[in-house]
């Protein structure tokens, strides 16, 4: 897991760091500037390429001074304006300030006034204004900068986090932030820069280690972390020769209504990829012959209604139930899913349609049992939470709320967050936009159900389910592009996703 630090943790890891390594603050801007040259070198190309640099007082702006210089050294066409508004200059900056005066007199400029700042066309801006120990607004002379940049039509790269933003909570923030198209970013990812609506201010972000003190790493405690193929490898239970299908669960999938057999048939086929012993579907009577057809490896269970789900006598027999997937809105299924969720202990996972009428039942909080599994996408979370004011603040209610009920929310998105029960959030970076394509959610209500019918932890079963999922998205575009593939792929894909 790739832990995530808010600004002030990743500012005392470097103070450990400098502390115990030990290493000079300076040599460690150094070592990060060289860090962050090279990976601009990979990632975006020097070579007949023209950079400006925009350099403030802070350790950002003496990144971007010892970047400058790194690159002078190597014949790169670059300029550095310095943006002189304030008297208060940090020690690094100044000790890079001057060694790039010594070095490259005329290449760097020194402005009192923004006017000042002469950008031309086809010229890269690296942005070194600010960096996420940042806590106010931006305002004044340096938004003036931001404002320029911006109005540009020049690519800009950001070194740390695009300046003028803050590194968790953007709420009160109004003023001026740098639109960046790619930005570098020193060691660890900003919070704020997994939150969808600050795409347009990040870019593309790349994470450049500098060799911070992995002791202090270890033993900072934080909520949010990025899940990654390690950790899924370990969930991963491995089978053993004289296992059987009676070891992996029989698992509960109730789906589908009139015209949407279709949800039901792919979130059978996506739990019969992932494993279980065995899956019965419960649907209207009209769909039988549907699921018969098209999951022959499922066993059908009528319900007595003849378009859509009305109730189930029995459940004791399962080991997990997966609900929602194609079940439509009516009253009969309203009262129906809370007839469920009350008799039921077992593990079970809830999404789509079954999100939307669990919505029109009210406290419906209070029937949710611990372990319960909610998978909304954006709307549908605020058709149960209502709306919230920004992606941090979101995921504030769902720490709260998974602590509080036992419930684990998988908030879908570019990138989904797992809230569990003891405060982690766990987000997923794995994925991609052909993803959203109708039925993917409801290929992954069917990997999670399979995953809890086979005694996955519902933890495990989420964040498993999450990335197995992905992973498989991933794999389908490679084989189809984003555009062209469907949720069948993803289905189709799972086995290879399944191997670690």
């Amino acid at each position: 897991m790739t832990k995530i630090f808010t600004s002030s943790q990743v500012k005392a890891i470097d103070k450990y760091t400098i502390d115990n390594e030990p290493v000079e603050s300076i040599e460690l801007m150094e070592r990060a500037a060289h860090e962050l040259f090279l990976s601009i070198y990979k990632e975006i190309g020097i070579k007949d390429r023209k950079f400006v640099i925009i350099s403030g007082c802070g350790n950002n702006g003496g990144d971007g001074l010892a970047i400058a210089r790194l690159m002078y050294q190597q014949a790169v066409d670059v300029e550095t304006y310095f943006c002189a508004f304030s008297e208060n200059i940090s020690n690094d900056c100044n000790v890079n300030f001057k060694r790039l005066k010594d070095l490259c007199p005329d290449k760097i400029k020194i402005i009192s006034q923004p006017d000042q700042l002469i950008i031309s066309k086809n010229t890269i801006i690296i942005d070194c204004l600010f960096g996420s120990g940042l806590t106010r607004p931006v305002t004044g002379q340096f938004a003036e900068i931001i404002e320029k940049v911006n109005n540009s039509e020049n690519t800009v790269i950001a070194i740390d986090i695009p300046s003028g933003l803050f590194g968790e909570d953007n709420s009160s923030n109004t003023g001026k932030i740098i639109e960046a198209d790619y930005t570098f970013t020193i060691q660890f990812p900003p919070l704020s820069s997994l939150f969808a609506e600050n795409y347009k201010y990040f870019g593309d972000v790349y994470v450049v280690p500098i060799g911070l003190c992995q002791e202090a790493i270890n033993e900072t405690r934080t909520d949010y972390g990025i899940i990654d193929d390690c950790d899924i490898k370990q969930i991963i239970i491995k089978r053993n020769r004289f296992d059987h299908k009676g070891i992996f669960g029989h698992a509960l999938l109730i789906a589908g209504s009139t015209g949407k057999a279709g949800a039901a048939v792919l979130a059978s086929k996506a739990c019969i990829r992932s494993g279980v012993g065995l899956l019965t579907v419960h649907v209207p009577q009209k769909l039988i012959d549907i699921l018969q057809i098209a999951v022959p490896e499922a066993m059908v269970q009528v319900d007595y209604g003849e378009n859509v789900f009305t109730g189930i006598m029995d459940v004791e027999k399962y080991s997990a139930i997966g609900i929602g997937p194609g079940l439509g809105t009516n009253g009969k299924t309203i009262q129906a899913l809370k007839n469920l969720i009350k008799k039921t202990d077992l593990p079970i996972v809830i999404d789509a349609d079954g999100l939307n009428n669990l919505a029109e039942i009210k406290n419906f909080k209070n029937l949710l049992k611990s372990g319960t599994i909610l998978t909304p996408h954006p709307k549908e979370f605020e058709r149960l939470f209502g709306k919230f004011e920004n992606s941090y603040s979101r995921i504030n209610f769902m720490q709260k709320f998974s602590e509080e009920t036992g419930v684990i929310i998988i908030l879908k998105g570019g990138y989904t967050v797992i809230s569990l029960p003891n405060k982690s959030l766990y987000f997923n970076k794995r994925g991609n936009p052909g993803m959203a394509t109708g039925g993917s959610g409801d290929v992954l209500t069917g990997i999670i159900s399979s995953l809890l019918a086979q005694s996955y932890s519902p933890e495990k079963a989420a964040l498993a389910g999450v990335y197995i999922h992905s992973k498989a998205g991933d794999i389908a575009a490679g084989k189809y592009g984003q555009t062209s593939m469907i949720a069948s792929d993803i289905v189709d894909c799972l086995a290879d996703a399944f191997k670690f």
